[in-house]
């Protein structure tokens, strides 16, 4: 009996933590008027001590746009670092998303839908950001995802506001508008100077050779710009609409390997975000990113991040999940480390027993 009761208060548990998307209404500032946020938190999200990195997502007006990012982290990231997806949604998405022309006629080729780029990023600097960090348990680092239009906004975000986006995933972007005004923006920016720690890019070739042209154009004037980390695909049998979907998992496969999965990159990660921000690394945290690790075979990996944080492998053993405390003694007992193997080896004893 008192293992039936066990087992259905597991899965209750399983239940009450499930992941959630909340849907909310948000007014920026002057009359720049509301726009629906959907904002999804992971399983993990119920653990009070954890905090979590957020991702931007543009178009949200179409739920598939921002279903598809927040399934693909839970299918990349591996349980390594669950993140909280917040969607904007943008019901004149040319009017957020494109800025002010240079070229008259491009008003016309857009029948008038376009110039509010500022006020758009405005609002999510002022309004959605500070609202999603207020209310949830959010770290620093901010990812950004764009399509299209969408990608022509992030583009002109990161030069325009470079501290706004950490990382920025930039899906078959419009470099065409307005006759390639972000290709000459990035080009005359003698002094532009980014924070940006990754950047992802892809195309397609179904938009025709100038899209291509402006797109390759662009990321060279990038690259040559700032020393980041820089991903650039070409997909050459997806279409405009078909690229999205792969080139979001791409996106997150490749960032999740560079700043997550590397295993210098992770602690130098860690340690910046302990040094500069209100954010503590907490040991089961640690103790489960080290197991991870260890899943994937690579043992020496797991060791030298608990090595990096050992000061946090002390006190006293936290936590009532038998899985997971015996999957922590069996990582410290394949690290050597034989007296914490042994200490946590007793306790799981001690509550089977």
């Amino acid at each position: 009996m008192k293992t039936i009761l066990t087992l259905v208060l597991i899965l209750c548990s399983y239940g009450f933590f499930a992941q959630k998307i909340e849907k909310i209404k948000l007014k920026g500032e002057k009359d720049f008027g509301k726009r629906e946020l959907l904002i999804y938190t992971p399983s993990e999200y119920f653990d009070q001590s954890r905090s979590f990195e957020v991702v931007y997502v543009l178009d949200a007006q179409y739920r598939e746009f921002f279903d598809a990012v927040h399934t693909t982290i839970a299918f990349q990231n591996n349980g390594l670092r669950p993140m909280i997806v917040v969607g904007i949604a943008s019901p004149y998405r040319n009017i957020d998303f494109l800025p002010t022309n240079v070229h008259p006629e491009t008003v016309q080729e857009q029948y008038g839908e376009l110039g509010g780029a500022d006020d758009f990023s405005d609002f999510i600097e002022n309004s959605v950001m500070p609202y999603v960090d207020k209310n949830y348990r959010t770290i620093p680092t901010k990812i950004g995802i764009g399509h299209s239009n969408g990608g022509t906004f992030m583009n002109y975000t990161m030069i325009k506001k470079p501290e706004l986006f950490d990382v920025i995933f930039s899906i078959d972007a419009n470099f065409n508008y307005d006759k390639g005004q972000l290709v000459d923006l990035i080009k005359n920016q003698s002094t532009f100077k980014n924070s940006l720690d990754f950047y992802y890019t892809c195309y397609q070739p179904n938009m025709g050779d100038l899209w291509i042209e402006n797109s390759k154009r662009f990321n060279e004037s990038l690259s040559k710009s700032i020393g980041v980390q820089m991903v650039q695909e070409f997909f050459e049998s997806e279409t405009h609409n078909s690229v999205y979907h792969i080139g979001v998992m791409n996106a997150f496969k490749a960032y999740f390997k560079f700043q997550f999965f590397d295993v210098q990159n992770l602690v130098e990660y860690l340690k910046d975000l302990e040094s500069k921000e209100d954010f503590t690394l907490i040991k089961n945290e640690l103790l489960h990113m080290a197991v991870v690790f260890k899943r994937f075979g690579q043992v020496e990996a797991a060791k030298k991040l608990l090595l990096s944080f050992q000061e946090k492998l002390t006190g006293e053993i936290e936590g009532y999940d038998i899985y997971a405390l015996f999957e922590t003694a069996d990582l410290y007992f394949s690290l050597g480390f034989s007296d914490l193997a042994k200490k946590y080896f007793l306790y799981c004893d001690r509550m089977l027993e």
